[in-house]
C-alpha cells in the first residue's frame, strides 16, 4: 500500500511574541518597552505611543509570572474569600477590585468554600507567584497557614473582622457587637421566645455573632428557647427549611434571629407560604444590611455593614505599604442597625 507522506501539511504553532520582539519592531530598548508596559520611568509620549502600536499589532502579553521571579515583586495581589456565592463578598472584592486598579494592580482570587485546610492549600499556591501583597478572609486560619503569613514578606491584610493579634493588618468588624445590637432590639420590641439558624462549625464570624446575640440574653435572665444548625453555610434554601424545622419543635417562638440577610430572606419565604405574618405572628432579623432584603415587601430588619468599603481599605492598606507608608494595624469599619419592618 503506497504511503501518503503528510509532513508538508502540519502547520507549526506560530511563536509567541516576545519583549525583544517588540522592541526590534519599535527600535527601542528592550527596557523602554518593560517601562512602557509597566508605566514606570520617563519615556517619551512619541516612543511610549509607538512601542504600545506595535504591542497591539503583534498581539504581545507581558510575561508578569517572569517580570515579578526577576525583580521579586509584582503587580498581582493575591486575594481569597470564602465564597462568591454569597453578595457579601462580591460588594467586598469590588471595593478591592476598584482600588488596586486604580493603583495599576491586579486581583488574583482565590475561593476557599468556608474550608481551612483548603485555604491554606490556596495561599501556599499563590504566594508561589510571588504576588506583592495578600488579603484573606476572617481570622481563623490553620496553624501552617498563621506561620506561613507571618513569614510571607510581603503585606497581609485580614477581612472582615478585627483582633489585636492580627497576623499583620486587619479590616473588618466587630461581630458581637453586632449580634449584641440584634439581641437588644428584640428586647426592647418586646421579644422573649427567641430562636436562631446557623451553621455549626464553618461560618466562624456567624458563630461570634451568635456568641454577642446570646451574651445580651442571657444578661437579661433569658436564653435561646430553640435552635436550627447545618454543617454548611446558611442561604436561601436552609434559610426557608431551618425556620420549617424551628418552628415545628418550637412553636411558641416569637422572634428568629438569623446568620445573615439571604438565610433571613430564606424564613420569610417560609412565612409566606405557611401564612405566618411578620412581624405581627413571627419576628425576622439578619446581619448584612443586603439591599435584596430592603426591597423586599416588609423591609428586613438587620445590622448593616459596609462591605465595598472593607473591600477598599484593605486594598488601601496594601498600596499604602508598597509605597513605604504606615496606615493603621487595626481598621474597624462601623456598623448600623436597621430597625425595618420584620419586627
Amino acid at each position: 500500500m503506497k504511503q501518503v507522506d503528510n509532513t508538508n501539511e502540519k502547520k507549526t504553532k506560530p511563536a509567541q511574541s516576545t519583549l525583544r520582539d517588540v522592541a526590534m519592531a519599535a527600535n527601542v530598548s528592550e527596557m523602554t518597552v518593560s517601562r512602557v508596559l509597566r508605566n514606570t520611568g520617563s519615556v517619551a509620549e512619541k516612543t511610549r505611543d509607538k512601542v504600545l502600536k506595535i504591542v497591539d499589532q503583534l498581539g504581545f502579553v507581558p510575561n508578569q509570572i517572569a517580570g515579578s521571579l526577576a525583580t521579586s515583586t509584582s503587580n498581582l495581589i493575591a486575594v481569597i474569600i470564602p465564597s462568591l456565592r454569597n453578595q457579601v463578598f462580591t460588594e467586598v472584592l469590588s471595593g478591592i477590585t476598584d482600588h488596586l486598579e486604580s493603583n495599576g494592580f491586579k486581583a488574583v482570587i482565590g475561593i476557599s468554600e468556608y474550608d481551612l485546610d483548603r485555604e491554606e492549600a490556596l495561599i501556599r499556591s499563590m504566594l508561589s507567584w510571588r504576588p506583592s501583597g495578600l488579603v484573606v478572609s476572617n481570622m481563623a486560619h490553620t496553624q501552617s497557614t498563621r506561620k506561613i503569613l507571618k513569614q510571607a514578606g510581603i503585606p497581609v491584610v485580614q477581612i472582615m473582622e478585627i483582633e489585636q493579634d492580627a497576623v499583620d493588618s486587619c479590616v473588618g468588624v466587630d461581630h458581637v457587637k453586632a449580634g449584641a445590637l440584634m439581641a437588644q432590639h428584640f428586647l426592647q420590641r418586646g421579644y422573649r421566645r427567641i430562636g436562631y439558624i446557623g451553621c455549626s462549625n464553618r461560618d466562624l464570624t456567624a458563630a461570634k455573632r451568635f456568641q454577642g446575640f446570646r451574651q445580651v440574653l442571657v444578661e437579661n435572665n433569658m436564653d435561646v428557647e430553640g435552635i436550627v444548625e447545618f454543617d454548611e453555610p446558611v442561604g436561601v434554601q436552609r434559610g426557608k427549611k431551618g425556620l420549617m424545622r424551628l418552628l415545628s419543635d418550637h412553636p411558641q417562638l416569637d422572634a428568629v434571629y438569623f446568620p445573615n440577610d439571604i438565610a433571613a430572606i430564606g424564613g420569610y419565604f417560609h412565612c409566606l407560604g405557611a401564612n405566618i405574618d411578620v412581624p405581627t405572628q413571627l419576628a425576622i432579623g439578619g446581619f448584612s444590611g443586603l439591599e435584596i432584603g430592603q426591597l423586599m415587601p416588609v423591609p428586613l430588619t438587620t445590622v448593616k455593614i459596609n462591605r465595598f468599603e472593607i473591600g477598599r481599605l484593605s486594598a488601601g492598606i496594601i498600596v499604602d505599604r508598597l509605597n513605604d507608608k504606615h496606615p493603621k494595624r487595626i481598621n474597624t469599619v462601623d456598623i448600623q442597625l436597621i430597625k425595618a419592618e420584620t419586627t
